[in-house]
């Protein structure tokens, strides 16, 4: 009996990890909207009572996915404290995720649900997830070794944001490298996160506003409200209804501008899109260095995460969209990204800027620009301009204060 017991429970930790298994597969290509329990079921051969024996609503399977990710960056986090001083910190965290990408190139390794979709889950649902990555990220903040002061706080707690969005935006641009070059890819990115862009030269500061603070047509109200919900609890926790409530409007005036709710997405999208232009295009009517031009670039945008009329969507909402449109707004992305990584190489040509791989440096400053937007509410009572000119200054010198 005992030993029949035994197969029983080895039977149901099998099929429970083909389920997470293959939830997580599904979320990486559908998101949440688009794993359900039906899905999962057939993608397995199973009936769906079968798959609700286990997970007995979609939300619960969601978060059991999830929480395998939250639950593995956080371990990653925790060997990576381990080691002798910053730098190997990093490091460490750094490897690890890009040999997981590398384990992941052999189709018998599954993969991690992304985490881009977490905040769709409801509060109760989400909140021991919550628990664990807050973990994980006061963790990685110790990483900076941050002195008593609020100086040497900050500087680590930026450091976090810069380094864990770094590690985020990975997933997105990773597969465009051979299995063979992840090791160069790791080597190179480290290089910039330890040294920086141009950590001998003065950047320029200052912001320049990218659109008026309170635009006055209706369409724009929209966007603006709609992205900072979007931001701050996901694609599907930012009902229409929410919407429209922040603006103090009808559902119907919403319908009236905007004709559904993946439209909107995609707008605010080239909302963010267009703000890039706009910063590009006010450094470049100021001549200089490609360096210095990059620099005001930056500095214009992430001035505007911080203190601007509304921020640019994070990443994270790429995940929610439908297959067809996510493409499509990460074809843009890829754009806005090679058109960053253009920049940098003018920089490296005329030396105004460090040598680097202008690629992959493209892709952390995306990842920079993102994390920005966390920045508007942790900033508090200091002063926004301060917080945006250290911020950029990681970009300029590294993340490692000596």
């Amino acid at each position: 009996m005992a030993g029949a017991e035994a197969s029983r429970t080895v039977k149901f930790v099998q099929r429970r990890n083909e389920i997470l298994e293959t939830g997580c597969e599904l979320i990486n290509v559908h998101g949440v909207r688009g794993m359900t329990l039906t899905a999962v079921a057939r993608a397995l051969g199973l009936d769906t009572s079968s798959v609700t024996y286990y997970f007995k609503r979609k939300d619960l399977l969601a978060a059991a996915c999830i929480a395998r990710t939250v639950d593995w960056h956080a371990g990653v986090a925790d060997r990576a404290a381990r080691e002798s001083d910053p730098r190997s910190r990093v490091r460490r965290f750094l490897g690890e995720h890009i040999d997981l990408f590398r384990r992941q190139r052999d189709p018998a390794v599954r993969p991690l649900a992304l985490l881009s979709d977490m905040r769709s889950l409801d509060d109760e649902t989400r909140a021991p997830l919550d628990a664990t990555y807050i973990r994980m990220l006061q963790t990685v903040r110790g990483f900076f070794a941050a002195g008593p002061g609020r100086k040497e706080r900050d500087h680590a707690a930026l450091a976090t944001v810069l380094l864990v969005n770094t590690i985020h935006w990975l997933p997105a641009w990773q597969e465009r490298y051979l299995a063979e070059d992840l090791d160069r890819v790791e080597e190179r990115l480290f290089d910039l996160l330890e040294h920086g862009l141009a950590p001998d030269a003065a950047w320029p500061a200052g912001f320049e506003p990218l659109e008026p603070a309170d635009p006055g047509d209706p369409q724009a109200r929209f966007l603006l409200a709609a992205t900072d919900l979007i931001n701050r609890i996901g694609y599907h926790g930012a009902s229409v209804e929410r919407i429209a409530g922040e603006l103090g409007v009808s559902t119907g005036s919403f319908y009236h501008h905007i004709d559904n709710k993946d439209d909107l997405v995609v707008a605010c999208f080239h909302r963010s899109f267009d703000l890039v232009r706009q910063a590009r295009r006010l450094a470049a009517e100021q001549g200089g260095s490609a360096g210095d031009q990059l620099a005001r670039m930056l500095a214009n945008l992430v001035g505007h995460q911080l203190f601007g009329a509304g921020p640019m969507l994070r990443n994270s909402a790429y995940q929610a969209l439908p297959p067809d449109l996510r493409g499509a707004m990460l074809q843009q992305t890829g754009q806005v990204t090679r058109h960053i990584a253009g920049c940098l190489a003018d920089g490296v040509i005329d030396g105004s800027l460090r040598r680097v791989d202008a690629v992959i440096a493209g892709h952390v400053v995306i990842a920079a620009l993102n994390g920005a937007a966390e920045l508007r509410r942790w900033t508090g009572d200091r002063d926004p301009a301060a917080v945006a000119a250290a911020y950029c200054d990681l970009l300029r010198r590294g993340l490692f204060r000596d």
